[in-house]
């Protein structure tokens, strides 16, 4: 009897936090099912599409995964199953295994491209997954590797009202602020004067000791940054120079790039210090800066002013010594970079190319050019080459 359902691994052939095993074919669902044991609750095969479900697949004990069972890539197909386990060779191995076990047949991910019609987006967004950071990142990448992006365009195609096609299209785009940074990520950069504390709080927001913390006033010298997340969201930290009159060279050409990084940040974090009265420099570097983000550090000592002094900002008393705040800091850095995240599901244009036809289309639309926006639009169901599959 052929073949009727297939199972690829999607995410990349490395040690990572989560491995996505995607089944596909008119048996896909009833071989998943065979497979996954839920925790709780009714089989796979009764759960609604979309739903992750939590449970076990694998010999003996086997892994620990989430299942949901997905709309298919072609229009009107059977539905499909993604699978995520732990990522690693062993537990992939132990699910897959019972898969093929159950019937199906593993194929490499060139098959995969071709199942999912070979379209130019869910292509690109299937190449954004394997650099994704953070799961939260993969997970929307997924959703446009499964054609969220291209629905959502396909119904602006059908939209007979200008006006309302506009709307859809403005919706995508405030979307494209996050689908750009889905594998980059954001950049957050600390400032404030020497001492106040912008090292220790970089090594706090880390977890480890990553730059040196000295009281000798201008220690750094370089951008030192670290890599980390909030709210799943990957960001860049960077601790730059304190601003200050140097006379040292060194010290100047650090402060120097300190202002650079700043400059270039999506956000900054202006350090100041709670136990020491604010100085002119202070004063100066909140007027100078007005949209960061204030964070009093040191509150774990003798208070010399009141947050509530800065009435004009928004203030965060932290202590990066102790840790306190640092959940409050987080969140709000989270709310600062992404106020407003896609939901489960939506088309989120993810590369510049996406955000420039779309604009395009937007452009003709106000112009009254309907079929020109529809040319624009009619890219992104567009199919790969054969040679570029």
């Amino acid at each position: 009897m052929a073949t009727t359902a297939w199972v690829c691994v999607l995410t990349p052939n490395a040690r990572g936090a989560v491995a996505v095993v995607r089944i596909w074919g008119t048996n896909a669902l009833a071989v998943a099912d065979a497979v996954f044991r839920p925790a709780r609750g009714v089989r796979l095969a009764e759960s609604a599409r979309g739903v992750p479900r939590l449970g076990r697949a694998g010999e003996g004990l086997g892994d620990e995964v989430v299942a949901v069972v997905v709309d298919p890539v072609a229009v009107g197909g059977p539905l499909e199953v993604e699978l995520h386990c732990h990522g690693g060779p062993a537990p992939v191995a132990l699910v897959v295994k019972a898969l093929v076990e159950a019937g199906a047949r593993r194929c490499r991910p060139e098959s995969w491209n071709r199942h999912a019609a070979g379209r130019v987006v869910s292509a690109q967004a299937r190449a954004d997954l394997a650099r994704a950071p953070t799961v939260r990142t993969a997970e929307i990448l997924l959703e446009q590797a499964a054609g969220a992006l291209e629905r959502e365009v396909a119904e602006v195609l059908q939209e007979s009202d200008p006006i309302t096609a506009a709307k859809q299209i403005e919706r995508l785009l405030a979307r494209a602020a996050v689908g750009r940074r889905l594998v980059k990520g954001w950049s957050v950069a600390l400032a404030g004067r020497p001492n106040v504390g912008k090292s220790r709080l970089l090594n706090a927001l880390a977890g480890y000791e990553r730059a040196i913390v000295d009281p000798t006033p201008g220690t750094t010298r370089d951008v030192v940054t670290i890599q980390t997340a909030f709210d799943g969201w990957p960001v860049e930290i960077a601790d730059t120079a304190g601003l200050r009159q140097a006379d040292d060279d060194l010290e100047s050409a650090g402060i120097a790039l300190a202002r650079a990084r700043q400059t270039g940040a999506d956000l900054i974090l202006l350090v100041l210090d709670l136990s020491e009265p604010l100085t002119s420099d202070d004063r100066a570097l909140i007027k100078a800066l007005p949209g960061a983000v204030v964070v009093a550090n040191k509150a774990d000592l003798p208070t010399a002013w009141n947050v509530e002094a800065l009435a004009q900002a928004e203030v965060l008393a932290v202590s990066a010594e102790r840790g306190d705040g640092l959940d409050r800091l987080a969140a709000t850095v989270s709310l600062r970079l992404v106020a407003d995240p896609p939901g489960p599901g939506d088309g989120v244009p993810f590369r510049s190319e996406h955000e420039r036809r779309l604009r395009a289309a937007r452009k003709a639309l106000r112009s009254g050019d309907v079929a020109g926006a529809a040319a624009w639009l009619k890219w992104f169901m567009k199919k790969m080459k054969a040679h570029d599959r």
